[in-house]
């Protein structure tokens, strides 16, 4: 026997993609989902309604059917019969977008709220806006700073970064274009994180013998073993990747610690790669 949780959850999961890039973000990751909510037309009853959805930005727009829904006779002088699948066909709302400014509660989420006029002349002044802030000024970027998120995220220094870019030109960038620039500073870091890795692990290989001999000597000189940083130090390994190697050197086993001060050390049943 399914419970209520159950079949929200499956209804959750019924959807098809859109077809059509979100007009908020231009995303082209839309979708079109049903979700379970109170039939207003039969009291007490509760139906599945078509909702277009973002899964990059999170918007939602409740869309309309194609087909009405078959309504159950209710004589009682015909027996009853088994209901009959009718396929509902969903469609996005009229524009073709999923929309973020505007919603209704009653219907779907909520909409966004706008940025106020403090959190849009704090967009400016981290873009570097020198001129006066009008209300005029205030009004044409605060839909722009109302998808810039919250101070300090990662949307809000993309958003940052693209007025800063535009300061001088007269023209507010659209928003789907924040979108759009959080998603390459997300793919340039993970590029950047992956190079990390990958020369700390080059690192490792060719200092993994000079750090255990140098940990192990420190312990046999001072009864404790060296920071991070000395041992960095030690073997001529300067800037972030210093740490880099000696966590490398960690998950190969080769060197272990702990919270405490200066725990660094060897770990006694460490055995070289055969690849190297």
């Amino acid at each position: 026997m399914s419970t209520g949780v159950d079949q929200t959850r499956r209804a959750s999961h019924l959807r098809r993609p859109l077809g059509k890039p979100c007009r908020a973000c231009g995303s082209t990751d839309t979708w079109v989902e049903l979700r379970r909510e109170v039939d207003r037309t039969r009291p007490g009853a509760a139906g599945e309604w078509p909702y277009a959805v973002c899964q990059a930005c999170g918007d939602a727009a409740r869309g309309r059917r194609t087909e009405p829904s078959l309504q159950p006779s209710t004589s009682a002088a015909r027996p009853p019969t088994a209901p009959t699948a009718s396929p509902t066909v969903a469609e996005a709302p009229d524009d073709g977008a999923v929309t973020s400014d505007q919603g209704d509660p009653r219907r779907g989420r909520p909409p966004r709220p706008k940025a106020t006029d403090e959190r849009v002349e704090e967009l400016l002044g981290a873009a570097g806006y020198n001129r006066a802030i009008t209300p005029e000024v205030l009004e044409e970027h605060r839909r722009f700073a109302t998808h810039a998120g919250k101070p300090g995220l990662p949307r809000w220094k993309a958003a940052v970064a693209l007025l800063n870019g535009t300061m001088g030109g007269g023209v507010v960038p659209h928003v789907r274009e924040i979108y759009a620039e959080e998603k390459w500073r997300r793919e340039v870091n993970r590029a950047r994180a992956a190079r990390r890795r990958e020369q700390a692990g080059d690192l490792a290989d060719e200092h993994v013998a000079a750090a255990r001999e140098h940990v192990a000597r420190v312990w046999a000189e001072a009864g404790e073993g060296p920071t991070w940083r000395e041992l960095a130090s030690a073997l001529d390994v300067r800037g972030p990747l210093a740490a880099a190697m000696i966590e490398v050197l960690h998950q190969r086993g080769a060197l272990v610690s702990t919270v405490e001060p200066r725990s660094l050390a060897v770990a006694p049943e460490w055995t070289p790669r055969a690849d190297r």
